[in-house]
C-alpha cells in the first residue's frame, strides 16, 4: 500500500485514481492501438495523452501537492480517458458485425467507468485541499462552476447509459439515443471548456458568505493569473490552453465523421 500513498495528506485520492487507471490504462491503449474509427478522433486521443503526460510530468517536477492532483486527476479523465471512450463508440459504425460493435461499446463504458473514477479522484482533491464548511470557499469561480455543470451532464448521462443498458448481468449494448450523445457532448465541451478556464486563472464570481448571495464580475477577470501561470509560467500556460482548444476541435470536427446512425439499433 506505500506505493499507492503518493497523493500528499490524503491517500484516499491515490487509491481512487489508482483503481481508475487499472480499469482505464489497458482499454485506452486497446482503443487506440486496435483499427476503426475516424481517424481524427485517433490523433486527437493521442494528442490528449500526450497534453496530461506533459502536464502531470512538469508539474511533479515542480512539487507534489494535493492541489496538483486535482489538475491530474480531472486531466486524465477529460484529455486522455474521455477522447478516447469518444473514439472508441465512434469506431463501432465502422465494425463488421454487432459482436464487433459490441465490444466498441464496452470499450466505451469502462473507459467511461474509468472517467467517472478520476473525476472522482480529481474533485476529492480539490474539497479535501480548501477550508471545511459548505458552499464555503467551494465553486466560486467560473473554472469551477463550470466544471460543476460538466461532472453534473457527466453523471447524469452515466445514469442514462445504465438505465438505457438494462440488466448489468445481460446490458444490451447496441442502441442510439439522440440524449445521451447530447449530454455527452455538452459534458465534454463544458469539461475542457472547465480546464482552460482553470489553467487561464481563478476568477471568483460569486461570495457565498453574503447575504444576499451575489453574482459579480471581477475589474481583472481577463488576466491570466493563478496556478498555471505560477507554476510555469506565461507562455507555458498559453500553450496548455491552446492545447485543450486543439483537442476540443478535433473532437467536434471528428463527430460527424461517424457513419451508420440511420441504422437500426440493434
Amino acid at each position: 500500500m506505500e506505493a499507492l500513498n503518493f497523493v500528499p495528506n490524503q491517500p484516499i485520492v491515490g487509491y481512487v485514481l489508482a483503481a481508475s487507471l487499472v480499469v482505464g490504462a489497458p482499454v485506452l491503449l486497446k482503443t487506440l492501438l486496435s483499427g476503426g474509427g475516424p481517424l481524427l478522433s485517433r490523433l486527437a486521443s493521442i494528442h490528449g495523452v500526450t497534453l496530461i503526460t506533459a502536464l502531470t510530468l512538469l508539474s511533479l517536477k515542480k512539487g507534489n501537492s494535493l492541489f496538483v492532483w486535482h489538475v491530474i486527476g480531472m486531466g486524465i479523465a477529460v484529455f486522455a480517458l474521455q477522447p478516447a471512450a469518444i473514439h472508441a463508440v465512434l469506431s463501432r459504425h465502422s465494425a463488421k458485425d454487432a459482436e464487433a460493435r459490441k465490444s466498441k461499446v464496452m470499450d466505451h463504458k469502462f473507459l467511461q467507468v474509468a472517467v467517472v473514477g478520476c473525476v472522482v479522484a480529481g474533485f476529492l482533491a480539490i474539497f479535501l485541499n480548501k477550508p471545511a464548511g459548505f458552499p464555503g470557499k467551494h465553486f466560486q469561480s467560473i473554472h469551477s462552476l463550470v466544471g460543476l455543470l460538466g461532472m453534473s451532464l457527466m453523471f447524469l448521462n452515466i445514469v442514462h447509459a445504465s438505465w438505457r443498458q438494462g440488466s448489468p448481468i445481460a446490458p444490451k449494448l447496441l442502441w442510439t439515443s439522440v440524449l445521451h450523445r447530447t449530454m455527452g457532448t455538452l459534458a465534454f465541451i463544458a469539461s475542457l471548456s472547465a480546464a482552460a478556464l482553470g489553467l487561464f486563472n481563478r476568477t471568483v464570481v460569486v461570495d457565498w458568505a453574503q447575504a444576499p448571495v451575489q453574482f459579480y464580475r471581477p475589474h481583472d477577470w481577463h488576466i491570466m493569473a493563478g496556478w498555471a501561470k505560477n507554476t510555469h509560467g506565461e507562455p507555458t500556460a498559453w500553450a496548455f490552453i491552446g492545447g485543450v482548444g486543439l483537442l476540443l476541435g478535433m473532437m467536434l470536427l471528428a463527430a460527424p465523421q461517424r457513419k451508420g446512425d440511420g441504422k437500426k439499433a440493434e
